[in-house]
């Protein structure tokens, strides 16, 4: 007994290690477990290495051995008794793999090795002491796999906002991947009016990583321009998983746990936004991954006034502005906290304060602001230039603004995908425009712009699964509006400070939404990427709400949460079975 209490003392200080490496250093392992994939796949199931199945069948055999092994001690068997499980195992794996032969047997494949070692170390490694950390990893390995799943059947092409093509040496290509193949081949930004070049208008950080990236892959290590390109979007993959890791830090700052802390944190890993955004090769997703440092960071600084806190988020806000000006929107909320902080510190710290806000202005200011004080200064562009659209069939500028954001009417709802007028074969214009900004981005949040029923041509019951993941969402993103306004107004772990700061950058960002959809009335305007932190916002407030349920008897507690926790199960599992089908196509 003595040995058996010995050997579980031994791997719970393992495993306490372990996670406390995990916690130390969760964006460098997310990153070099991206970087992993890519010499296995190169962004593409089309490219599918020698080395993936190999790779794969690996550490299925390790995860299986070490969690069989883990629980052949933890029951006092002798270790013996775990090689012919160990072999059933391998056994197992050798025989699922034998069937993988073309692309659409790849992509599950991955689906299903990367659930089930998952599955296997979660239920092989589990221990009650550690049971908030071993959730939140299997929370977190799932959705991996099911971002990983949908980029490598999503191509630099395909459902992506703006890419336009990878140019050549003698061209200024227009679009995302475009500036990238500018500067990497002409090491330098472009010198000249850019309004006229589509998306040379952004800052240059994601660009100059993405080219930077495919000089590595394809200059370094000698990989085909046309794999190096594709495997770019494992730079957005890892931006997305970072957003993941920053939102569960957020949620445990303040010190969620139980379902109140998976509730918030599955929504989060499973929202499709999340999950589309892992493969768009655009700049969103770094600007997103920044902005959340700095939220994260800005409550580290509230809580503790330090330099360095302030260091963390000047860097944050400045360089994600260097990725997209958009990352500005922070300015308002950031400026809420830092000026509660000064005021109710002035008479004991002003002058340490002015101290960080001067060294905040000193990092923040140049990095953010130097491309459009550039522009502004050599050719008179506006600091706040937006890219001119031209007149296109999307265009709703024969709607007044007032019309759109009071038009109900349930015929914008038949379809839960968005809206987009259409030209039949005669040219004779086909179903109507989407002009609801709200209704706009509760669609295009789940199936973004590019997804509708021509998806499901092979599987029209999808439709019908588009449909409950749409009700569903909707029903999830009203409960945590809901809570948003509750939980500002109960008491709870969050100061009113705190709540306050999400609360603004919340309206921020969607009053920034609306007012781009009036002034530039096209339905591209109306478009749930502009908004994505406030999934996490509202998950967190509905964390908040299930947090203090307690208060309302342990009965009522039990049925909300349960309740919520298996509508969070359930809008996971649709949500990546929707999005696999879709990186199958036609596969």
């Amino acid at each position: 007994m003595e040995k058996s209490l010995t050997g579980n003392n031994r791997a719970d200080t393992v495993i306490s290690k372990v996670f406390g490496f995990l916690s130390s250093h969760s964006y460098i392992t997310a990153f070099l477990i991206c970087v992993i994939t890519v010499p296995m796949f190169y962004g593409a199931v089309e490219f599918t290495s020698g080395i993936a199945v190999p790779l794969i069948f690996v550490a299925y055999c390790i995860s299986a051995a070490l969690a069989i092994v883990i629980q052949c001690r933890k029951h006092g068997f002798d270790l013996r008794v775990a090689v012919p499980f160990t072999i059933s195992a391998a056994g197992f794996g050798v025989f699922g793999l034998s069937y993988v032969e073309n692309d659409a047997q790849k992509l599950t494949m991955v689906l299903v090795a990367g659930i089930i070692i998952s599955l296997v170390l979660y239920f092989g490694l589990f221990t009650k002491k550690f049971k908030r950390q071993f959730n939140a990893l299997l929370i977190f390995g799932i959705s991996f796999t099911v971002k990983l799943c949908y980029v490598l059947g999503t191509s630099v092409y395909e459902r992506q906002h703006d890419v336009n093509w990878f140019g050549s040496p003698d061209e200024a290509a227009p679009g995302h991947l475009g500036y990238m193949s500018y500067l990497l081949y002409n090491h330098k930004l472009y010198d000249g009016d850019y309004t006229g070049i589509s998306q040379y208008c952004h800052p240059l950080l994601h660009h100059a990583i993405g080219a930077l990236w495919i000089k590595l892959i394809n200059g370094i290590f000698g990989v085909d321009m046309d794999r190096a390109v594709e495997s770019v979007q494992v730079l957005p993959m890892f931006y997305s998983m970072t957003i993941i890791i920053t939102a569960y830090k957020i949620f445990r700052h303040f010190k969620l746990d139980g379902k109140s802390l998976y509730v918030p944190l599955i929504i989060t890993a499973f929202h499709p936004c999340f999950i589309f955004l892992g493969s768009l090769v655009n700049n969103d997703a770094l600007a997103w991954a920044l902005s959340m440092g700095a939220v994260l960071l800005t409550l580290k600084w509230y809580s503790e006034p330090t330099m360095k806190n302030i260091i963390g988020i000047a860097f944050c806000v400045g360089l994600g502005m260097m990725a997209k000006l958009s990352a500005a929107l922070l300015a308002f909320p950031i400026t809420f906290v830092f000026l509660v902080v000064f005021f109710r510190n002035f008479k004991d710290s002003w002058k340490k304060l002015i101290g960080q806000f001067s060294v905040f202005g000193a990092i923040c200011a140049p990095l953010g602001m130097w491309f459009p004080v550039r522009g502004l200064i050599r050719w008179g562009i506006p600091l706040t230039y937006v890219q001119e659209l031209p007149e296109m069939p999307q265009s709703i500028k024969g709607i007044t603004f007032w019309e759109r954001i009071t038009d109900f009417s349930f015929k914008q709802v038949r379809n839960v995908y968005e809206n987009w007028l259409w030209f039949d074969e005669n040219d004779i214009p086909q179903g109507f425009n989407e002009h609801n900004p709200l209704i706009a981005i509760l669609k295009n949040s789940i199936f973004g712009e590019f997804i509708n029923g021509n998806n499901f041509a092979a599987r029209q019951y999808m439709d019908k699964v588009a449909v409950v993941l749409f009700w569903l969402a909707t029903a999830i993103a009203a409960a945590a509006f809901v809570s948003i306004i509750v939980g500002t107004i109960r008491k709870g772990t969050a100061d009113k400070v705190q709540k306050m700061f999400f609360v603004i950058f919340y309206f921020v960002l969607v009053g920034n939404l609306y007012l781009l959809s009036k002034n530039y009335a096209f339905v591209c305007s109306m478009n749930f990427r502009y908004l994505m932190p406030t999934v996490i916002i509202g998950a967190l407030f509905l964390g908040f709400v299930l947090q203090n349920t307690e208060k309302n008897g342990k009965a009522v507690a039990k049925v909300l949460k349960t309740g919520t926790f298996a509508a969070s199960v359930v809008f996971a599992v649709i949500s990546s079975y929707l999005y696999f089908i879709v990186a199958m196509g036609e596969r």
